[in-house]
């Protein structure tokens, strides 16, 4: 390596370094990836080598994190053993970064600070990468770069670095040795914190625990008032600051604002302000509560709502009057709360979907500037569906079987009990999954089977089927 040559002259080293090294890096280009760092730094008065050597520097204390033994890797596209390109590639991939280049271009240690100018600069911090430019400092025409391992001071520092053709070290460098770094590169350092600022006491301070309620609408020529909301501790005292389109209304602080004509169509807000002596002051987020309208529709005739709520029948809304004669009416029909896709029309036709559910619809009368009015009609029961029920009767070994199945659209299985008569025998008997089966000692002889639903909450009880079975 350079620092081993012994030449006349700082002049004879300098020159042979420049030469192979340029004459290497040109083979490097063409044969492959985009080299590395080629040169080793010029030692200096200013310079201290802590350790030489992966073994020398482990046993004095100065680890090679593990670089020894993967040192046969290339990282970042770097060439692989003795180079300082690699070993700080393999530094940072070990940090948590990819082992991706993070720039496009050439790899020589000298284009780094160039590459990665955005985050390279003169402070030194602990795990910032040393960088050397082409021919600075002591470097030769491919550059540096090298691993911070300690901040002494600001003219300071101790790094570990690999060398292209030398071996590996830990040393010491000064600002004043003639081979301080061009600069830092700070892929994954963190700069020190600021001190923290000195600390004064401060006041207690309020707590909003619950917002303001405005509870009357927000109609032209009203006044409305507006709570506090809830605080911890209770203020001594709340102000009120009321906002038009956010503009401030001068001069009330009150909780009271009179909703002039000309606020009409202007969105109204408000802020609290919660004071006491020995507490700062605090100021409300802003809480936004709607336009100034010019009136309240109301219902002058109410909506109705007329139909059988079962499966297959139809529910029809009828709108009523207003005193707003122009109003607008729309519906929506709702299952169980929820919107049904697409029933937006005046009349709605159950389907399988409903049945079990509550069905609803929502007649809302809207005109520009006014509050809207919606009334909400629900059926007085769940939408039903009927009872569909199938007998099946047989004879074995002097019983008489005799099975029920109840089955309705849009309702599985379905629940409740069947009364099933056989000859003179009878018992009311619970649905399991939709089906009974009874199976009755008799003597010979053919006997008639009688079979009810008695009915659900969603099933209706149904009319009575019969058979009949021949005992033997």
């Amino acid at each position: 390596m350079v620092f081993g040559m012994r030449t006349p002259g700082r002049a004879a080293r300098w020159g042979t370094t420049t030469t192979a090294s340029a004459l290497l890096a040109s083979y490097l280009v063409l044969a492959g990836p985009p080299p590395t760092s080629v040169e080793p730094l010029l030692p200096s008065a200013g310079t201290t080598y802590l350790c030489s050597g992966y073994k020398a520097c482990k046993d004095a204390g100065y680890p090679h994190w593990g670089y020894k033994a993967n040192s046969s890797t290339m990282y970042w596209q770097m060439y692989a053993g003795h180079n300082c390109t690699n070993y700080v590639a393999y530094r940072l991939v070990g940090a948590g970064m990819p082992n991706k280049r993070p720039w496009t271009g050439g790899g020589n240690a000298s284009e780094w600070g160039l590459y990665m100018a955005s985050i390279t600069d003169q402070t030194p911090n602990e795990h910032a990468i040393a960088w050397w430019g082409r021919y600075s400092n002591g470097s030769g025409s491919a550059g540096h770069v090298a691993y911070v391992e300690k901040v002494v001071s600001a003219d300071e520092i101790i790094v570990s670095e690999d060398s292209w053709g030398g071996d590996f070290h830990w040393r010491s460098i000064t600002r004043s040795s003639g081979r301080w770094p061009t600069g830092f590169i700070h892929f994954i350092d963190t700069p020190p914190a600021p001190p923290p600022p000195p600390t004064t006491p401060t006041e207690p301070v309020f707590t909003q625990t619950g917002a303001p309620v405005v509870s009357t609408p927000l109609v032209v020529d009203t006044t409305v008032t507006a709570t506090a909301g809830t605080w911890s501790p209770t203020p001594a005292e709340n102000r009120w600051r009321w906002f038009a389109d956010g503009v401030r209304i001068a001069d009330n602080i009150t909780p009271n604002l009179a909703l002039t004509p000309d606020l009409l169509g202007k969105q109204i807000s408000l802020r609290v302000v919660a004071k006491q002596a020995g507490y700062t002051t605090y100021v409300s987020p802003f809480y936004d509560l709607g336009p100034v309208l010019a009136g309240v529709i109301n219902p002058t005739a109410p909506p109705t709502m007329t139909g059988t709520p079962a499966l297959g029948e139809v529910l029809t809304a009828t709108p009523g009057a207003y005193d707003q004669a122009d109003a607008a009416v729309t519906y929506q029909w709702t299952r169980n709360g929820a919107p049904i896709a697409g029933a937006t029309a005046p009349s709605y036709q159950l389907t399988a979907e409903d049945v079990g559910t509550s069905v609803a619809v929502q007649v809302t009368a809207a005109k520009p500037q006014f509050l809207a009015r919606t009334e909400t009609l629900a059926t007085a029961q769940l939408v039903t569906s009927p009872a569909l029920v199938t007998l099946k009767t047989k004879s074995k070994k002097g019983r008489a079987i005799a099975k029920v199945r109840v089955t309705a659209a849009g309702k599985l299985p379905v629940t409740g009990k069947v009364l099933v008569r056989i000859g003179s025998w009878k018992r009311e008997v619970r649905l399991e999954n939709g089906v009974v089966k009874v199976k009755v000692p008799m003597a010979r002889g053919t006997k008639k089977v009688r079979a009810r639903y008695l009915g659900s909450t969603v099933v209706p009880k149904a009319p009575k089927v019969t058979g009949t079975v021949r005992v033997r």
